[in-house]
């Protein structure tokens, strides 16, 4: 979808100190075959700070940064992967009250790790079809539970990214009106037939978290693998298929080649072969994405573009006519894919 009048008008990103993969080997908590083999030097631990609460310390940044009155939110989105809080309660709504205010509408967003682009992608065209001013668009994980090891969670899946989970909270405040980076396009495509392999042999109800059981989406791949090798082998191609033409699209709708792209964020990962796979076909090189600033952190649920794309902006790493491509996918799966250009430098 080409994007005409949608900026970028603030980032905020909530990051807690990450804790050292070598120390979680030295616990036991980490297996040491998978530490040297992934890559990951670390994962993001909030403790007991609340999902919620990090999405709010991120959006009160990213407003600040906006310059955008609560009055003028017409929108709030609020993303997540894992459980917010309470069951049967609105973690939108306590991330409005306790930024925003008012009456806007608010929603929550449930696309796995794909949350946070899927948000952007409405957000957008919602103002685009009201006229409104601003909205605010937030996301946050907090995996420190029981019931999730963030070191093993995808142990036994044959990917090419192992994964350990970092905990985060990021926002974005999307306006009609101006900013620092404009939003020139962003699209999504989805593969459902491949739901099951996130979901394996495991019965839909009663939802495993209510009977006790952990969450283990690397044996559910695993099963699914077994079962299925055929379709398992066809989804590698399938899905750098899609997520290539995707990508491919997007980018001709923003009007800017490959050749352009300074930056890319992505799901974090350890290893530089993941990568390859992602942007080789592109024509891009995998030296473009944030391996050394994800790899530290771990993989964030829903708020590894903005987090990464915010990282990219304080530090400087890109500037005033530059052009970063934000490539995601959730289990289930959803691709999404944006392209956004730096108008201004900014001092954050």
């Amino acid at each position: 979808m080409r994007v005409r009048d949608v900026y970028l008008a603030g980032l905020g990103a909530y990051l807690p100190a990450s804790v050292s993969t070598v120390d979680a080997v030295a616990r036991g908590d980490y297996d040491a075959d998978a530490c040297e083999r992934d890559g990951w030097t670390g994962a993001a631990v909030a403790g007991e700070v609340s999902a919620p609460d990090m999405a709010v310390f991120a959006a009160r940044r990213a407003l600040d940064r906006a310059g955008h009155a609560p009055s003028e939110v017409d929108l709030v989105l609020h993303a997540s992967f894992f459980h917010q809080g309470p069951d049967g309660w609105s973690p939108h709504n306590y991330v409005q009250r306790h930024t925003v205010g008012g009456h806007a509408p608010a929603f929550e967003v449930r696309q796995a790790c794909n949350g946070m682009l899927s948000g952007l992608e409405l957000a957008c065209a919602y103002l685009t079809a009201t006229g409104g001013t601003a909205a605010l668009v937030t996301g946050a994980e907090n995996f420190g539970v029981a019931l999730v090891d963030r070191w093993r969670y995808l142990a036994g899946a044959t990917t090419n990214r192992g994964s350990i989970l970092g905990d985060a909270g990021t926002a974005v405040v999307l306006s009609r009106r101006a900013g620092f980076a404009r939003l020139r396009a962003i699209g999504t495509t989805t593969l459902p037939e491949y739901e099951e392999m996130y979901r394996g042999d495991t019965p839909v109800f009663p939802p495993p978290c209510t009977v006790g059981e952990p969450m283990r989406i690397g044996a559910r791949v695993a099963e699914f693998a077994q079962r299925h090798p055929a379709r398992f082998a066809a989804l590698r191609d399938e899905l750098g298929a899609a997520r290539s033409d995707l990508a491919a699209r997007t980018l001709a709708e923003a009007g800017v080649t490959p050749a352009a792209i300074t930056r890319v964020t992505h799901v974090f990962t350890g290893g530089i072969a993941y990568l390859r796979g992602l942007l080789t076909p592109l024509g891009i090189a995998p030296e473009r994405g944030l391996l050394d600033y994800g790899r530290g952190v771990g993989h964030l649920g829903v708020n590894d573009h903005v987090a990464g794309l915010t990282h990219l902006v304080e530090t400087g790493a890109v500037r005033a006519g530059d052009h970063v491509l934000m490539m995601g996918n959730g289990g289930g799966i959803a691709l999404s894919c944006a392209v956004v250009e730096i108008l201004d430098d900014v001092n954050w």
